[in-house]
């Protein structure tokens, strides 16, 4: 009767924590979808606003500068026209570009930063400027747990 008693508590925890575990793949798949619905959106904008349509000449010291990171003044999500636009934007829940909640989305939020590379970045990548690229990180945190983080980088071009 012991051994029973033993054995089916053991059991009793082991299933407690599959159950608990089982709808972990349904809010990563959602995570991983909704961060890359944001990116998508993200990197069909060009580059800076100093960036000419077609991407030539790239912005630099030598052409037009590149511009500092952040909507400029006066921008809303519907008119950002740059990658670096999106730095600082905040959804809770998540939205299109429109403005717009999607609905299987409810309790998550998604925060997007942007950055140029920092000089050792430059350096291993071979790069000669930190205006050459930037970092845009994409957070999505799911209902109750942990945030993910999803990075691309962007090249001036």
């Amino acid at each position: 009767m012991v051994i029973l008693s033993i054995a089916a508590l053991a059991m009793g925890q082991t299933l407690g924590l599959a159950f608990s575990r089982s709808s972990d793949g349904i809010w990563q798949a959602r995570s991983v979808a909704l961060a890359q619905s944001y990116l998508e959106e993200i990197m069909s904008h060009r580059y800076d606003d100093a960036t000419p349509v077609g991407g030539v000449p790239a912005c630099s010291a030598s052409t037009a500068a590149c511009s500092a990171v952040g909507p400029e003044s006066g921008e809303v999500r519907s008119t950002f026209d740059d990658v670096d636009d999106y730095h600082g934007l905040l959804d809770t829940p998540p939205t299109d570009s429109e403005g717009v909640a999607w609905p299987l989305f409810t309790g998550y939020s998604a925060a997007i930063s942007v950055r140029y590379l920092t000089a050792g970045e430059v350096a291993g990548l071979g790069l000669d400027d930190v205006t050459d690229a930037k970092v845009v990180t994409v957070r999505i945190t799911p209902p109750g747990r942990d945030s993910m983080d999803f990075a691309v980088l962007r090249a001036n071009f």
